[in-house]
């Protein structure tokens, strides 16, 4: 069966259920309403939705359908007058529920009556989203070894950012950084482009394109440790920095190149990578965003940052755009890193539409707080650019020392010549009185 595409309106009095289904068979219609259960049938599409309240089906009730649209409204009256039913954007959480439970120190996900169990010493060989992954990484890391830096099944988290962090300074190229510091014209330009994000306020609704891709996804319900939720977290936040870093680099459309961009500057991604805190996070990208992509840039980095702390100030909903866009730029792109899709991204949606809401807001305050100095990255980049400025002053200083000699010796030169046809001028003189 199909599931058809959806929308949730209110009011104060009732509930809107708006259903795109075309080519459906009106014969077979079928459309239910039990409390908080809403329930659609019309081969080929199915729709059953659990509400956040609960409807009645009275007098008051109201359908209609647009042949030419395919499109069915059912108006329905809720059992408390202007109760407010929370997320009706978010409908992946209103589908079929599959529910993750816990059980003492393990983490038991069920999904149509199969269990994984989540040991929390696993934690330190995972990968994905919330080191929720841990097995069959050998042929994933075959096929995508392009995506990938390291095996988690062979190097555990502690070594990873040791050896990531090892890998990042070998591969810093002082001469680019140092290019881009002083032919930075074009970087000025993209620095100072208005980002689509500045002053967008929290009236946002999903189009047609991503609510297709939001009914597709299976409701689960992630019952994560504190230190899961801290990795993912921290995790969101270097996987939109590098998101905003493509943004404005490409003014805010993306290209080609966008999917290695995103995936190169993450290391979410690349290394499977996770961190303590958001500062730690921050410096990862700054220094990331320094030594691998086209533009690197300090500056541009506090552009970049500026932009990331613009989205976690709108709400939750324009996060999952932004990430329905990563899935749609890795899903379009080369080297197969749709796989990260499967790893990260369609986790990480499902996930925010039912995350605990007052703790992400307490860590975007956190995230708001940070600055990012040159000296925390520990590529010596204030070193870099004072030396350039000191050895340009050597510089213009000894052109403008010669420039200075060669006036002095051109002015020595005339008076010679002045001396000279003045001795001239005088010995003529004597030769004519003789």
């Amino acid at each position: 069966m199909i599931t058809p595409r959806f929308k949730l309106n209110q009011d104060e009095k009732s509930l809107t259920v708006e259903i795109r289904a075309p080519y459906c068979s009106l014969r077979e219609l079928q459309v239910e309403v039990d409390e908080n259960v809403f329930l659609f049938f019309c081969k080929p599409y199915f729709l059953r939705l659990f509400l956040p309240g609960k409807l009645v089906e009275n007098d008051n009730y109201k359908s209609s359908f647009d042949s030419d649209t395919g499109e069915f409204t059912f108006t329905y009256d809720k059992a408390e007058y202007g109760e407010n039913f929370e997320d009706l954007d978010l409908i992946t959480k209103f589908l079929v529920n599959k529910v993750e439970t816990s059980y003492e120190d393990r983490k038991v996900l069920v999904i149509d009556n199969e269990a994984t169990l989540i040991n929390n010493e696993e934690l330190s060989q995972g990968f994905g989203f919330a080191l929720m992954g841990h097995k069959n990484f050998v042929a994933v890391s075959s096929e995508f070894s392009e995506v990938f830096e390291i095996d988690p099944n062979e190097v555990d988290l502690k070594s990873r950012k040791k050896l990531r962090i090892q890998y990042e300074q070998g591969k810093f190229d002082m001469e680019h950084y140092l290019a881009d510091f002083i032919d930075n014209e074009e970087i000025l330009g993209l620095i100072k482009e208005k980002s689509p994000w500045e002053g967008l306020n929290d009236d946002i609704t999903f189009t047609n394109k991503e609510l297709d891709f939001l009914k597709d996804l299976p409701n689960i319900e992630y019952k994560l440790s504190d230190t899961q939720i801290k990795y993912v977290f921290n995790g969101l936040i270097d996987i939109l920095f590098s998101y905003c870093y493509d943004a404005r680099t490409t003014s805010f459309e993306p290209t080609s190149e966008s999917g290695w961009t995103i995936a190169k500057l993450a290391a979410t991604f690349c290394w499977l990578d996770v961190f303590e805190s958001p500062k730690e996070v921050l410096i990862s990208a700054f220094r990331r965003s320094v030594t691998y992509p086209l533009y690197r840039n300090y500056d541009l980095c506090l552009a970049i940052l500026k932009d990331l702390k613009d989205i976690l100030k709108l709400n939750e909903k324009y996060v999952i755009k932004c990430l329905i866009q990563i899935y749609y730029i890795f899903l379009g792109g080369d080297c197969c890193r749709y796989i990260l899709n499967n790893l990260f991204i369609k986790d990480y949606i499902i996930y925010i539409m039912n995350w605990d809401k007052i703790k992400w807001r307490e860590f975007v305050k956190d995230v708001d707080g940070i600055s990012i100095e040159k000296e925390e990255l520990g590529l010596n980049l204030s070193e870099i650019e004072q030396n350039y400025s000191l050895e340009s002053k050597m510089e213009n200083l000894t052109i403008s020392l010669a420039e200075s000699g060669e006036s002095d010796d051109s002015s020595s030169e005339s008076s010679e010549d002045i001396d000279s046809s003045s001795s001239d001028s005088e010995s003529s003189t004597e030769t004519e009185d003789n």
